[in-house]
């Protein structure tokens, strides 16, 4: 019983981890959207433009990188 006790709470985390991931995701699917959209206004540069694109791909390796230490 205490098994069955312990694979409950490791699905629960694992759900709870999937979700969070499922949530990164989609923010990172905004923060690129709004990142392309500011650029194509003209509010800001292309080098800006680049540098935030870095920064949203850096911050996604850095996420996946902590979920596969786990």
């Amino acid at each position: 019983m205490i098994v069955k006790r312990g694979a409950a709470v490791k699905k629960a985390l694992s759900e709870e981890e999937r979700e969070r991931q499922e949530t990164r995701f989609a923010e990172d699917v905004w923060l690129n959207y709004f990142n392309r959209y500011l650029f194509e206004c003209g509010t800001i540069s292309e080098q800006e433009y680049k540098k935030m694109t870095e920064k949203i791909a850096a911050r996604r390796a850095k996420l996946s990188h902590g979920r596969s230490a786990m």
